[in-house]
């Protein structure tokens, strides 16, 4: 069975249709989560770590001394697998099954972890945990959602293309990510509309006119 099932076209993309009634909102202060979908960091290619790595210096300012150091002795933001899993990928398969259709056969690794976290988190005075790719490109003026991981920036949506080469715009559905506040319990604006950023940069402003008319026409029967 498809598991675009149920799903509908438009614009000749194939969408869950539960982005127009489920909520999302990530607001790490609301629910005190300490960026927990953060916990091991996001799947990288190379190209996207080539872009990350050129703000090196400014993005690294953010990091405790810890951190900092210890992508300085890596080398790079991308850790080495063998090193980083020793006893083999933790990824889970329903994520890296998401990762690989959206990223199709490219080569890619994980972030680096330090204390089994990822390595460009850091702590606030208040003490709430934030990445800081994402506070560099918000304080430089850049657009967050195309400056960070893929990865990350598609989360909690999930972006990929069927093997008959349909597009999809659908939610990650890791069962074992259920336990992540913003998932249990959801609030705020339908995702159509809290992620509408994200769904522009993935499939495009236009596509994007079309949900929301779609969803004027489902909001008005």
């Amino acid at each position: 069975m498809s598991q675009e099932k149920g799903f509908v076209e438009i614009a000749s993309v194939l969408v869950n249709p539960e982005i127009f009634t489920r909520p999302y909102a990530c607001d790490v202060e609301k629910y005190g989560c300490k960026s927990m979908c953060c916990y091991r960091s996001c799947i990288v290619p190379p190209k996207e770590a080539d872009r990350i790595e050129a703000h090196a210096e400014g993005i690294l300012a953010y990091l405790s001394p810890e951190n900092r150091e210890a992508v300085k002795k890596n080398v790079a933001i991308l850790g080495v697998c063998e090193k980083q899993c020793p006893t083999g990928c933790v990824i889970h398969e329903d994520e890296a099954r998401a990762i690989k259709r959206n990223f199709g056969g490219a080569d890619f690794r994980c972030v680096l972890l330090f204390n089994n976290d990822c390595s460009l988190l850091y702590t606030n005075r208040e003490g709430l945990r934030y990445c800081a790719v994402h506070t560099y490109a918000i304080e430089k003026g850049l657009v967050w959602e195309e400056f960070k991981f893929a990865d990350c920036v598609q989360y909690p949506l999930s972006f990929y293309t069927t093997e008959k080469g349909k597009e999809v715009l659908s939610i990650q559905d890791t069962p074992y990510l259920n336990h992540i506040p913003c998932m249990k319990d959801p609030a705020g604006e339908p995702m159509y509309k809290s992620l509408q950023k994200t769904i522009e940069t993935f499939l495009g402003r236009d596509f994007y006119k079309e949900l929301a008319a779609h969803a004027g026409k489902k909001g008005k029967k």
